[in-house]
Protein backbone atom coordinates (compact mmCIF):
# COMPACT_ATOMS: atom_id res chain seq x y z
CA UNK A 1 0.00 0.00 0.00
CA UNK A 2 1.33 3.53 -0.93
CA UNK A 3 1.79 5.40 2.23
CA UNK A 4 2.50 9.10 0.70
CA UNK A 5 0.38 10.16 -1.95
CA UNK A 6 1.78 13.50 -3.82
CA UNK A 7 -0.77 14.94 -6.33
CA UNK A 8 0.05 17.39 -9.06
CA UNK A 9 -2.31 19.11 -11.56
CA UNK A 10 -3.02 22.58 -13.07
CA UNK A 11 -4.12 24.84 -11.38
CA UNK A 12 -8.31 24.37 -11.29
CA UNK A 13 -8.09 20.75 -11.51
CA UNK A 14 -9.24 20.00 -7.79
CA UNK A 15 -6.08 18.89 -5.83
CA UNK A 16 -7.27 20.57 -2.41
CA UNK A 17 -10.42 19.29 -2.75
CA UNK A 18 -9.63 15.51 -3.15
CA UNK A 19 -6.74 15.84 -1.13
CA UNK A 20 -8.98 16.78 1.73
CA UNK A 21 -12.04 14.34 0.75
CA UNK A 22 -9.33 11.50 1.05
CA UNK A 23 -7.66 12.26 4.16
CA UNK A 24 -11.18 11.60 5.59
CA UNK A 25 -11.50 8.30 3.40
CA UNK A 26 -8.03 7.21 4.38
CA UNK A 27 -7.41 8.64 7.48
CA UNK A 28 -4.07 9.96 6.27
CA UNK A 29 -2.48 13.41 7.17
CA UNK A 30 -2.42 16.35 4.90
CA UNK A 31 0.15 18.24 4.07
CA UNK A 32 0.34 21.33 1.85
CA UNK A 33 2.59 23.74 -0.74
CA UNK A 34 0.15 26.10 -0.58
CA UNK A 35 -1.06 26.41 2.85
CA UNK A 36 2.68 26.72 3.95
CA UNK A 37 3.23 29.24 1.76
CA UNK A 38 -0.12 31.10 2.36
CA UNK A 39 1.32 31.00 5.79
CA UNK A 40 4.49 32.37 5.16
CA UNK A 41 2.95 35.46 2.83
CA UNK A 42 0.52 36.07 5.62
CA UNK A 43 3.73 35.95 8.27
CA UNK A 44 4.89 38.35 5.89
CA UNK A 45 1.97 40.56 6.43
CA UNK A 46 1.75 40.67 2.31
CA UNK A 47 -1.73 40.23 0.36
CA UNK A 48 -2.34 36.18 -0.47
CA UNK A 49 -2.64 37.14 -4.38
CA UNK A 50 -1.43 34.98 -6.69
CA UNK A 51 1.57 36.50 -7.81
CA UNK A 52 2.72 36.47 -4.03
CA UNK A 53 2.11 33.13 -3.57
CA UNK A 54 3.89 32.00 -6.59
CA UNK A 55 6.68 34.40 -6.45
CA UNK A 56 7.18 33.54 -2.66
CA UNK A 57 7.05 29.79 -3.17
CA UNK A 58 9.52 30.02 -5.57
CA UNK A 59 11.88 31.95 -3.18
CA UNK A 60 11.61 29.34 -0.81
CA UNK A 61 12.46 26.96 -3.09
CA UNK A 62 15.21 28.08 -5.01
CA UNK A 63 16.82 29.53 -0.81
CA UNK A 64 16.57 25.73 0.04
CA UNK A 65 15.07 23.06 -1.34
CA UNK A 66 15.20 20.42 1.46
CA UNK A 67 14.70 22.95 4.24
CA UNK A 68 11.44 24.42 2.05
CA UNK A 69 10.02 20.55 2.18
CA UNK A 70 10.94 19.99 5.70
CA UNK A 71 8.30 22.89 6.57
CA UNK A 72 5.80 21.82 5.06
CA UNK A 73 5.23 18.75 6.48
CA UNK A 74 6.51 20.22 9.90
CA UNK A 75 3.57 23.07 8.97
CA UNK A 76 1.20 20.09 8.85
CA UNK A 77 2.14 18.41 11.69
CA UNK A 78 3.74 14.79 10.25
CA UNK A 79 5.25 12.52 12.06
CA UNK A 80 8.08 10.13 10.61
CA UNK A 81 6.53 7.02 9.65
CA UNK A 82 2.85 8.94 9.27
CA UNK A 83 0.83 7.94 5.88
CA UNK A 84 0.88 11.28 4.10
CA UNK A 85 -1.71 13.30 1.62
CA UNK A 86 0.33 15.60 -0.35
CA UNK A 87 -1.16 18.83 -2.04
CA UNK A 88 0.41 20.78 -4.67
CA UNK A 89 3.12 19.16 -5.98
CA UNK A 90 4.83 21.45 -8.55
CA UNK A 91 8.32 20.76 -8.90
CA UNK A 92 10.13 17.92 -9.77
CA UNK A 93 13.25 18.89 -7.50
CA UNK A 94 11.03 17.57 -4.51
CA UNK A 95 10.20 14.47 -5.15
CA UNK A 96 13.17 12.67 -4.45
CA UNK A 97 13.71 15.51 -1.09
CA UNK A 98 10.28 14.54 -0.05
CA UNK A 99 11.38 10.94 -0.63
CA UNK A 100 14.45 11.64 1.75
CA UNK A 101 12.03 12.99 4.45
CA UNK A 102 9.74 10.34 4.42
CA UNK A 103 11.78 7.38 4.06
CA UNK A 104 11.50 4.52 4.32
CA UNK A 105 8.10 4.99 3.27
CA UNK A 106 7.23 5.31 -0.82
CA UNK A 107 6.23 8.84 -2.64
CA UNK A 108 3.65 7.71 -4.88
CA UNK A 109 3.04 10.86 -7.78
CA UNK A 110 -1.01 11.14 -8.87
CA UNK A 111 -1.62 13.36 -11.05
CA UNK A 112 -5.05 15.15 -11.82
CA UNK A 113 -5.81 15.73 -15.42
CA UNK A 114 -9.28 17.86 -15.82
CA UNK A 115 -10.88 19.23 -18.88
CA UNK A 116 -9.72 23.01 -19.46
CA UNK A 117 -13.67 23.78 -19.57
CA UNK A 118 -14.27 22.40 -16.07
CA UNK A 119 -11.39 23.83 -14.86
CA UNK A 120 -11.60 27.61 -15.89
CA UNK A 121 -15.21 27.14 -14.15
CA UNK A 122 -13.94 26.02 -11.29
CA UNK A 123 -11.24 29.02 -11.07
CA UNK A 124 -13.56 31.39 -12.08
CA UNK A 125 -16.47 30.20 -9.41
CA UNK A 126 -13.69 30.46 -6.75
CA UNK A 127 -12.46 34.48 -8.33
CA UNK A 128 -9.71 33.27 -10.07
CA UNK A 129 -10.51 35.09 -13.33
CA UNK A 130 -9.97 34.70 -16.92
CA UNK A 131 -8.37 32.78 -19.69
CA UNK A 132 -6.18 35.63 -19.69
CA UNK A 133 -4.95 35.82 -15.84
CA UNK A 134 -5.19 32.20 -16.14
CA UNK A 135 -2.42 32.00 -19.11
CA UNK A 136 -0.56 34.61 -17.51
CA UNK A 137 -0.58 32.55 -13.79
CA UNK A 138 0.54 29.33 -15.65
CA UNK A 139 3.50 31.01 -17.64
CA UNK A 140 5.03 31.41 -14.12
CA UNK A 141 7.98 29.42 -13.40
CA UNK A 142 6.12 27.28 -10.27
CA UNK A 143 3.80 26.34 -12.92
CA UNK A 144 6.11 24.65 -15.73
CA UNK A 145 6.83 21.28 -14.73
CA UNK A 146 3.31 20.44 -13.54
CA UNK A 147 1.99 19.46 -17.16
CA UNK A 148 5.18 18.31 -18.56
CA UNK A 149 7.63 16.44 -16.02
CA UNK A 150 5.36 15.64 -12.87
CA UNK A 151 2.83 14.27 -15.24
CA UNK A 152 5.12 11.98 -16.98
CA UNK A 153 6.13 10.25 -13.75
CA UNK A 154 3.23 10.16 -12.64
CA UNK A 155 2.41 6.66 -10.97
CA UNK A 156 -1.58 7.15 -11.35
CA UNK A 157 -3.47 9.71 -13.45
CA UNK A 158 -6.66 10.37 -13.06
CA UNK A 159 -9.12 12.49 -14.72
CA UNK A 160 -10.56 14.71 -12.02
CA UNK A 161 -13.96 16.28 -13.81
CA UNK A 162 -16.13 13.45 -12.21
CA UNK A 163 -17.61 14.00 -8.89
CA UNK A 164 -15.30 13.87 -5.40
CA UNK A 165 -16.84 10.87 -4.69
CA UNK A 166 -16.00 8.81 -8.14
CA UNK A 167 -12.42 10.37 -7.76
CA UNK A 168 -11.81 9.48 -3.99
CA UNK A 169 -13.21 5.54 -5.17
CA UNK A 170 -10.55 5.39 -7.56
CA UNK A 171 -8.00 6.53 -5.80
CA UNK A 172 -8.76 4.40 -2.73
CA UNK A 173 -9.32 1.06 -4.75
CA UNK A 174 -5.48 1.96 -6.71
CA UNK A 175 -3.93 2.33 -2.67
CA UNK A 176 -5.60 -0.95 -1.57
CA UNK A 177 -4.04 -2.78 -4.82
CA UNK A 178 -0.81 -1.75 -4.10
Amino acid sequence: MAAVLAFAGRMGSGKTTLTTALVQALGYRRASFGDYVRHVVKGRGLEQTRENLQTIGTELLEQDRLGFCSAVLQHAGWEPGEALVIDGLRHAETIDLIGQLVSPLVVKIVFLEIDDDIRLERLRARGDGTRESLTLAEAHSSEQQVTSILARRADLTIDNGDSVQESVRRVVQWVQNQ
